[in-house]
């Protein structure tokens, strides 16, 4: 899913960039600490009701979007994604209560009850319910089938605005000033100027990163659009009637003296939304956004009403929670991690260098921001970056940086996390190389004499430090990736050997004819020609019957090194049976092909004379035949116009070129 334009203006693209990196800072939206302790309330209570937990979700932007996030593929796939009550039962009290313990606490009021100097994100929340509530009216008075998901498109409208606050919330006096008398219109390149990126762009980011419903996606695309903009949505098959709904509701919102930000004018309303509030009575609108307003209030009000100190103890109490899910679920992760991974290692026997996809299975798997291999080389005595993958939107380590190592002692040869504050010289130089705190290494098995690959993995520079364990499953990782790069190399040992002949290196008929058949397919399609070669030595029999067996395999081994040192590298030379061998061409027309063949011919001629007294003065030559590809000719019939050739190059009397019919 791709929600950005394909082209975009500079300020735009920077917007866009500064966007995916503010994002990194931000991995929810805020909500308030009246709310979270509301959910913890109802999720520890001996009997948890769901349809109260739906009533609180309702009231709150961010617990909507966690709730939403949480939703299985297949369900985000439907068309109504974006209803909440279903989200929350699907999610379920278990589900809900984890949500509970891993929503960070902004603040210590009521959101609903502060003055707006006290909180700078009171307006916004206001908005949000007053938008969705209007939204839901507007549904049901215009027909809408799902009148519960209009509702959520509107509270989640105008998320990026509650986002740029809760990133840029110093950056907030000056921007309400200067938003202060503006058209909406004008807020996006106001925002842009005053912190280097917009809601609207921050909006699409997070819809994008944070893989949201496809309706929410269309509703964010959609709520700052131009008419003509809407319709280019309403072609590609997006919900453009949920869009304009969404696009209503802000205007309902500021009718209703909840602005989206406070001193902002909305102008006249676009064409779709004009026609959706001319079928509805505007005052019913607004008496039913501020009657949602005051119920949200009341709903997201905790039952204890604690003193600051008590608060303040329920939010340690909270952190602690926290902290113990998530240390377990993480340990827990490593474990899964290392059968995750060893499977897929397992599925992908055979397919070439295990290395990258191992690292970045465990990467993910295991939660690490980054991973890299590292060799440390005993003979050049250096420690360097083989290997590196890295999570989206991080940086990956550059593969060939390296620094000097110390060889004298066997460093890094167990699993371990290493940290700045490590007495061991060898480890600050991971770090150095990593540019992180702490990480976790594990080595691999040696496997070429002198050289040792280590894996290393890091949250970055700001993420949180490994959690003990970690070393150990990462080193299970490294101890199977040993056995998968033996298995390769034995792999590619048995295909080395099924594919080159035996005495003299040439590749086998079976390789030249897998070979032969892509050529024809790639000249098929993009109609470069190829030429293919065929030849053997001139009375090869006299060779064996007067010197032996052994100066004959002399003979045809050299034969293949002359072929071999005197054609391109892409080139094919095999030997296709008993003293015969074949030269592929590709992209090589006649012409060139005789050309080839003629110089071929020659130097294994020269060799013979170079060679005379080791054959008793008899000649060295070949004879040989030389045929251009035309479609659709199969292999083996080309093979044979070549082989025709050939023929008649010994019966004109050896030692020639003959080029086919």
């Amino acid at each position: 899913m791709h929600l950005l334009p394909p082209t975009l203006t500079e300020p735009a693209l920077h917007s866009v960039h500064r966007a995916q990196i503010a994002l990194q800072r931000l991995r929810a939206l805020s909500s308030p600490p009246d709310t979270v302790v509301r959910l913890l309330e109802i999720t520890l209570s001996e009997r948890p009701a769901l349809h109260e937990i739906v009533d609180l979700v309702r009231t709150d932007p961010g617990l909507a979007v966690e709730v939403l996030r949480r939703l299985q593929p297949e369900q985000l796939k439907r068309r109504n994604a974006l209803h909440i009550p279903n989200a929350v039962h699907a999610l379920g009290i278990e589900g809900l209560r984890e949500l509970a313990l891993r929503t960070e606490l902004h603040g210590a009021v009521h959101i609903f009850e502060a003055d707006e100097g006290a909180v700078c994100s009171l307006s916004s929340r206001k908005h949000s319910v007053a938008a969705a509530a209007a939204a839901q009216a507007l549904a049901i008075a215009t027909g809408y089938e799902e009148p519960e998901v209009a509702y959520a498109a509107g509270l989640l409208s105008s998320m990026g605005s509650l986002a740029l606050w809760d990133l840029f919330d110093d950056h907030l006096p000056e921007l309400r000033g200067r938003l202060a008398g503006q058209d909406l219109s004008r807020a996006v390149e106001v925002e842009r100027q005053a912190l280097g990126v917009d809601h609207e762009t921050l909006a699409i980011v997070i819809a994008e990163s944070w893989s949201l419903p496809a309706q929410l996606c269309d509703v964010v695309t959609a709520t700052y659009r131009t008419a003509e903009q809407l319709e280019g949505l309403r072609d590609a098959g997006s919900d453009t009637e949920l869009a304009s709904l969404a696009r209503a509701s802000l205007f309902v919102a500021h009718y209703s003296g909840f602005p989206l930000f406070g001193g902002l004018r909305l102008g006249e309303p676009p064409a779709d939304v004009a026609a959706l509030l001319a079928q509805v009575e505007r005052d019913a609108l607004v008496a039913r956004a501020r009657t949602a307003v005051g119920a949200a209030s009341e709903i997201s009000r905790p039952l204890a009403r604690t003193s600051k100190q008590g608060f303040e103890s329920m939010r340690r109490t909270q952190d602690e929670l926290r902290e113990r899910l998530f240390v377990a679920e993480h340990r827990l992760r490593a474990e899964v991690a290392v059968n995750h991974v060893l499977n897929y290692g397992l599925n992908r026997l055979g397919d070439g260098d295990p290395i990258p996809g191992v690292m970045f299975q465990a990467m993910t798997s295991m939660d690490f921001s980054r991973m890299c291999a590292m060799e440390i080389d005993s003979a050049a005595a250096k420690l360097e970056v083989r290997y590196s993958v890295a999570a989206s939107g991080q940086a990956k380590l550059s593969e060939g940086v390296w620094l000097p190592f110390p060889t004298d002692r066997a460093y890094l040869s167990e699993p371990m996390i290493v940290t700045r504050n490590d007495a061991e010289r060898a480890h600050q130089f991971v770090l150095e190389l990593t540019g992180v705190s702490s990480a976790v290494v594990a080595p691999l098995r040696e496997l070429t004499p002198g050289k040792r690959l280590l894996l290393v993995g890091d949250r970055g520079r700001v993420g949180r430090a490994p959690l003990a364990g970690e070393e150990r499953c990462l080193g299970i990782i490294a101890e199977q990736l040993t056995l998968l790069l033996r298995h390769e190399e034995l792999t590619k040992e048995k295909e080395r050997m099924a594919t080159l002949d035996p005495l003299t290196g040439a590749a086998t008929r079976r390789r030249l004819m897998d070979r032969l058949e892509y050529v024809i397919t790639q000249s098929a399609r993009t109609r470069m020609p190829f030429s293919l070669l065929i030849m053997d030595l001139d009375h090869f029999k006299k060779f064996n019957d007067t010197m032996g067996h052994q100066v004959g395999d002399r003979l045809l081994q050299d034969l293949v090194k002359v072929l071999t040192a005197h054609v391109r590298k892409g080139d094919l030379v095999a030997r296709y049976g008993g003293e015969e061998f074949v030269v592929l061409l590709p992209n090589c027309a006649m012409k060139d092909a005789l050309g080839v063949a003629e110089a071929l011919r020659e130097r294994v001629f020269d060799y013979g004379v170079s060679q005379r007294e080791m054959y008793k003065g008899l000649p060295v030559s070949i004879s040989m035949g030389a045929a251009q590809w035309t479609a659709p000719e199969t292999a083996l019939a080309l093979i044979a116009r070549a082989d025709a050739a050939l023929y008649a190059s010994k019966h004109a009397g050896r030692n020639r070129v003959t080029q086919a019919a």
